[in-house]
């Protein structure tokens, strides 16, 4: 019973609705060029944001994106692309779907005052993976969609095996007990 139980939370793990593979690992196009953290209140007020919402900016990377537009750490974002953020992974999220060379308005709050900065989005590089609010480098190099179809194949395969090891504990379920097994 203890094995059916594991065999479904590694199915709905790999069936997360999370992505078009249906993995919860997903391909990042794009960057913004931020590293952030998540904000309290009280950081909020003594950054002078109004906002129930923000994302600290703790390094901009240089030459990238968000320096090109003028952002700097210290920097609180509280949306981007129109969306509110309150995490790193509202950001990604807010991110998902664009390419290289969107444009994205990115408002902010620097020393008490609120401004907007229009953010051209590059090409993510390293490729990267993103697990909710987490991002890492592909090994191997996959672009995108390349490390999309192998996680598509990946779940697959793994789906496979799964169902075909559910098939052989039913099955052995289903037989009668040996009658040569010594009970002890």
């Amino acid at each position: 019973m203890t094995t059916r139980v594991l065999l479904a939370v590694l199915l709905a793990a790999a069936g997360a609705e999370a992505s078009p593979s249906g993995f919860p690992l997903r391909p990042l196009s794009v960057e913004l060029g931020v590293r952030v953290n998540d904000t309290t209140d009280q950081l909020r007020k003594s950054f002078g944001v109004d906002a129930d919402h923000g994302v600290l900016v703790m390094e901009v990377q240089p030459h990238g994106p968000a320096e090109r537009a003028g952002l700097r750490a210290g920097d609180v974002v509280t949306r981007v692309a129109g969306a509110p953020v309150a995490s790193a992974g509202d950001v990604l999220d807010a991110l998902e779907g664009r390419h290289a060379g969107d444009e994205v308005a990115v408002e902010y709050v620097r020393a008490g005052s609120a401004a907007t900065a229009r953010v051209t989005l590059a090409r993510a590089e390293p490729p990267r993976m993103r697990m909710g609010q987490w991002s890492f480098p592909i090994p191997g190099g996959y672009s995108p969609d390349d490390a999309e179809r192998e996680l598509r194949r990946f779940r697959e395969r793994i789906e496979r095996q799964l169902r075909d090891l559910d098939e052989r504990l039913r099955h052995l379920e289903q037989r009668p007990p040996d009658s040569d097994r010594t009970a002890l």
